[in-house]
């Protein structure tokens, strides 16, 4: 009773008071929305930032890769102060123009940058133009994706100014211009660093401040222009301990006027090979989804209120943990799964190619997206995994980027990269997402802390078998070590049915992507996952369907199972989406996982509820999503059956057998013990 009230309570704190935690700003940051869009540098619309270039056309057979520019301007009262541009991210590359004058050139879509505009600017009015580049680039990841790589200022922009001569950084260590770094944490006493770059000397004020707003740790140092370092320990820290209790404490320096602040969490975990994960010395499983940054007529490029609906839908599916793939998120994510306990693994979008003819520059530039992903998200307690990669195989590889897949490479430039990456951060696990059970060439030699496997089972592979989960996962966690599932799910179209219980997907069958399919598919899933104890983190692709330009399946609807007809607005999309791209509605298997994970919520669902028609006296199964105690099943008002237990390893994936349709149809109700219910009518076909 306590974990629920404290997870309620949390949860209220966090939705009654959403759009007053942006990242803090200092004294004289002030956010830059207000822009000019042009694709021909002719003709201009005013356009709000966050903004996409490909927001409609992501969603088509083609859509734009190429160059745009934006345009604004700033009003700057004193020319001879230091000023500064803050980028959260521009896709792909971004040239930064202030004046007419080149200030900066950023290659990478998804990490954020700071552009030192001192000296370039008037007093008055100044004129700033950013031209972002979505062209194909074979020295920029991620260069072959199944997602689109869309272009635009598709995350907040910020102009700061400091108030005086002495300030914090703004470059040297992320957006917040310090980090935090733990050392020693426990029940008992949590020690920690503080690292900042000051601009200037004089007294640096430390504070750690409670939930409450009590400061309970002040410190008061002199401090010269660069480095600045600082320890601190807290006695009987207040630990950010996951889903039941993300208490956060605010970490302040303040130099003058100047202010930089960050919230973070007091928190230990550990992940052992045969055990799984552990926070705060108790085993703590990892279940959760995939999640792309993406949404409907915006690609990428969400408000926070567009931010606070999804993760409102993560919080009722219960699950706590992200792989927010393939490439870091918007700042403001990371700041909801702080606030809501959510452990995450973020990435750099190092995707697919790593070929023979492979570039330095390539290499480069997947260092320096690694340095900015660890430097701009450090402080967030909720990150716990930094990954390297996603599927290094053939299928990816195409052979027209750098040719053929060079898995001996992927193998050195890998261990080349965690190192790297282990020196930005030694806190936390890196690892990397394979999908071929690490039978490629030398990758069982991969160096990494932790290894993750992509596996579709009875989609793109043994069609009707979604068995090999288990053997495969064996395999790795004996041969590997800590081991995760990190992706597995099936094309879902939640307007397309069957009512055949051995319709299967067959070899190129893009077309029909039955529901039903996908409830078995997550189903065997779920049960095999539950006897794997030992895995640290799974997540299912994917939560929320998202545009592909190059597919173009699931297009076939069907309410019976028996007349289907072409959809188009079903094309151009990756559906395996536990929910649809417009958000309107959850699919069976949403419940499945509810069920699952969220236990402050009793579920009970019908799943095929969206199947009109059955044979009429044919036999067939109905299966039942539910965290009850136990379930009565109704046809036409007259109870049935009764169940006291699923029978299997979920707990949650109840299957009525048996049952038939009338000829005039029959409405199926099922009742929990608190009163709970859910019902279908079946016509007869």
């Amino acid at each position: 009773m306590k974990t629920l009230l404290v997870s309620v309570i949390g949860a209220l704190l966090l939705w009654s008071c959403a759009e007053s935690f942006q990242r803090y700003v200092p004294e004289g940051q002030t956010a830059l929305v207000k822009w000019e869009f042009s694709k021909d540098g002719k003709s201009w619309e005013k356009v709000i930032v966050p903004h996409s270039y490909n927001a409609i056309d992501g969603r088509s057979e083609s859509y734009y890769r190429g160059k745009a520019c934006y345009r604004t301007d700033i009003s700057i009262a004193d020319p001879s102060r230091p000023a500064y541009m803050v980028f959260e991210g521009a896709a792909q590359t971004a040239r930064v123009f202030v004046n007419g004058k080149e200030a900066c050139y950023h290659r990478g879509g998804y990490t954020a940058f700071t552009a030192d505009i001192s000296g370039m600017v008037k007093k008055g009015a100044n004129e700033v133009i950013v031209e972002c580049d979505n062209t194909e680039d074979l020295e920029l990841i991620p260069v072959s994706s199944d997602f689109n790589k869309n272009g635009g200022l598709h995350n907040p922009v910020w102009l700061y100014i400091p108030a005086e001569d002495a300030y914090f950084d703004p470059a040297a260590f992320g957006p917040y211009r310090l980090h935090v770094t733990m050392g020693e944490v426990s029940a008992k006493m949590a020690s920690a660093s503080v690292e900042a770059f000051l601009h200037g000397s004089g007294d640096v004020t430390l504070k750690v401040i409670d939930a409450a707003g009590q400061t309970v740790l002040e410190k008061v140092s002199e401090a010269v222009s660069g480095d600045y370092r600082q320890k601190f320990t807290l006695e009987n820290p207040h630990l950010w301990d996951g889903v039941d209790d993300p208490y956060l404490y605010k970490v302040e320096i303040s130099a003058g006027k100047d202010k930089a602040v960050t919230e973070v969490g007091f928190r230990f975990f550990s992940f052992d090979r045969d055990k799984g994960f552990f926070l705060n010395g108790r085993s703590y499983p990892l279940r959760g989804v995939s999640m792309h940054q993406d949404m409907h007529l915006k690609a990428t490029a969400l408000s926070n209120a567009d931010f606070d609906a999804d993760y409102e839908t993560v919080r009722e599916l219960g699950c706590n943990f992200l792989r927010l793939a393939h490439y870091p998120h918007n700042d403001y994510a990371f700041r909801l799964c702080d606030r809501m306990g959510i452990i995450v693994q973020t990435e750099i979008p190092w995707v697919n190619i790593c070929g023979e003819r492979a570039t330095e520059a390539y290499f480069d530039n997947i260092h320096s997206q690694m340095k900015e992903m660890i430097t701009n998200l450090y402080n967030h307690p909720s990150i716990v995994f930094w990954g390297m990669w996603n599927e290094l195989d053939s299928w990816g590889n195409k052979e027209q980027f750098q040719g053929k897949l060079d898995a001996r490479r992927v193998v050195d430039e890998t261990a080349r990269l965690y190192d790297y990456a282990k020196t930005l951060d030694s806190t936390r696990f890196v690892g990397l997402t394979d999908d071929s059970i690490f039978r490629r060439d030398f990758y069982t030699e991969l160096k990494a802390d932790y290894y993750s496997e992509n596996r579709y089972y009875g989609w793109y592979y043994t069609y009707g078998d979604f068995s090999g989960i288990s053997d495969a996962m064996n395999w790795i966690h004996d041969n590997m070590g800590r081991a995760n599932i990190s992706e597995y799910g099936v094309g879902n179209n939640p307007f397309c049915h069957t009512w055949k219980a051995d319709d299967i997907r067959r070899y190129k069958d893009d077309a029909r992507h039955v529901e039903e399919y996908a409830n078995r598919s997550h189903e065997s899933h779920a049960q095999q996952i539950a006897r794997m104890p030992w895995l640290g983190f799974t997540s299912l692709w994917i939560l929320f369907d998202f545009p592909v330009a190059d597919r173009r399946e699931g297009y076939l609807d069907s309410a019976d199972g028996v007349n289907y007809v072409e959809n188009p607005d079903r094309m151009f999309m990756n559906d395996k989406g536990l929910v649809t791209r417009d958000r309107k509605t959850k699919k069976d298997v949403f419940y499945l996982y509810k069920a699952w994970w969220n236990h402050s919520e009793e579920t009970v669902y019908i799943a095929g509820k969206r199947l009109e028609k059955r044979p009429e006296g044919e036999e067939f199964t109905l299966t039942v999503y539910s965290n009850a105690s136990s379930l009565k099943l109704y046809d036409n008002g007259a109870l049935i059956a009764e169940k006291t237990a699923s029978g299997e390893d979920t707990g949650v994936i109840w299957k009525f057998s048996g049952l038939k349709v009338g000829s005039r149809g029959s409405t199926f109700t099922v009742v929990s013990d608190t009163g709970r219910s859910d019902k279908v009518t079946f016509q007869a076909l």
